[in-house]
Parts: structure tokens; sequence; C-alpha cells
């Protein structure tokens, strides 16, 4: 039986690492394309009966089999944690969380050995961190270099100029972090990478070239690594991988999806 419906659209960068994990773990969802009215105004945007589930008409959002609805990427509360120090929290209480935590739920269900989520409390805070700041650091800056290379925003030399730099700024950040490490947190994959590496896919989409590859070695073969998983999970999500010579590219991409 199916656990319910994740709302996204292709290559949605907040849905990536959540259809990621779900296909990761081989949970059974059903991923439903939306088009929100910012993203793709001529398909008309995502409805009444979409917006009187999830308020912001935004994606990733998620309904259960029994019909909760729950929206955001980010995580906000830590389900298991609530569950395993507080036995008596009721379910409504409980179920007021982020997507990613309903996840992360789903995933310790299925294997309760999984470190996705990180094995200790100070992981699972990194792990954590590492999310709010591809949300909220990471992607913010890569939009807004995106926006004026394909026509999106006003754009000049000096426009384009500062919206590098903004970018370098947290890809510092990650080099920093990942230098002499295989992965962001602890010795094993977690949700911390799957974050970060679907936040630079963004910027790899579409402003990320072979030139600044080659200015950010140590981030670039991070990037390659994690995106290249062995099961082809993100080229199954993404497309194929591939480097961009200059910037550029059409937006909405979507491959030809309805």
């Amino acid at each position: 039986m199916s656990a319910g419906k994740l709302y996204t659209y292709p290559k949605a960068p907040r849905s990536t690492m959540v259809v990621f994990v779900a296909k990761y773990n081989k949970l059974d969802v059903e991923i439903c394309n939306v088009f929100p009215i910012k993203v793709y105004p001529e398909k008309g945007g995502v409805g009444e009966e979409y917006l009187s589930k999830f308020h912001t008409g935004k994606v990733p959002a998620f309904e259960t089999s029994d019909g909760f609805c729950v929206y955001e990427s980010n995580a906000v509360a830590w389900y298991r944690e609530c569950i395993r120090t507080c036995p008596a929290l009721n379910s409504s209480t409980a179920r007021k969380l982020c997507l990613t935590s309903w996840f992360r739920h789903q995933v310790a269900k299925q294997d309760p050995n999984t470190k996705l989520c990180g094995s200790n409390i100070r992981e699972e805070t990194t792990v954590l961190r590492w999310a709010s700041f591809t949300n909220y650091e990471l992607l913010p800056p890569i939009m807004a270099w995106i926006q004026p290379v394909i026509g999106r925003a006003p754009s000049s030399p000096e426009i384009l100029a500062r919206a590098e730099e903004s970018c370098e700024l947290t890809v510092r950040a990650i080099e920093k972090e990942i230098k002499d490490k295989e992965f962001l947190v602890g010795g094993t994959l977690t949700l911390a990478d799957l974050f970060v590496v679907s936040g630079l896919a963004r910027g790899y989409q579409y402003v990320f070239t072979k030139s600044w590859a080659e200015k950010h070695p140590i981030v670039h073969e991070y990037y390659m690594r994690i995106r290249n998983d062995k099961d082809g999970i993100f080229d199954s999500i993404l497309g194929p991988c591939a480097i961009r010579d200059e910037p550029g590219g059409t937006y909405p991409d979507y491959d030809g999806l309805n």
C-alpha cells in the first residue's frame, strides 16, 4: 500500500533530496507532478484543491494515505526523538512536522539502522544544520545568479559578478567543511550530502561551468562523487550529469514532461 503522494515537479531544487530518499529506501510513494504558478505560469498554477491542502502552493508537499498534509522541505522537528523521549506525545502534535522529518520517520521504520539522518544527536543536529544551510544560504544566491542568466531578471556584468561572488561565500563554506573528508557528516552518506548536492545541482544546471569547476576542485570532486551514485538515483531524478561550457540553459527545463 502506498504511503502517500509526493507533489513536486521535475528537477525541483528543494524536492530532489526528498525524491532521492524515497528511491534510495524503496519507499512506496506516488510521485505527482504539479507546477506552481511562479514556476510555470503557462500551466495555470496548482489549482484550488491543491491550495486547500498546501496553503502556500509550493513544492515539495506530501499527503499521507490517511489524508495528513505536510509541506516545506526543511527539518524543523525531529519526529523520532520526540516519540522516543516522550512516548505519550499524541499523534496530532507529533505530526506537526516538515516533509523531511516525515520521510526521516518512514526511513527509520524501514531500516532502524539507517545512517541517513546521522548516528547520534550531534550528527543529527549537524545534518539539520546542512539542511538549513542549503535552503537558506546555498540555494538563494544560486537562484539569484541563475535568474539574470536565463532572462528572468535584469542582467549586466556588474549584476552577474555580484551574484557569482555571493555564491562564492557559500561554496567556500562547503569547501572548508568537506576538505579531506568523504562525507559532510560522519563516515557515510547522510541527508546533509543529499541536501547540499541537490542545491549544487541547480548551479550546475545553469551557471557552474567547466571553468567554475576548475576553480573549485574540492567542491567539484565532492559533488561529482555523490551525484554519480552507483545506483543512478540522481540521474533518474535530474537526468545525466553534465557540465556546461558556458552559463545558460532554458527554463523551465522539464525534459518534455507534462
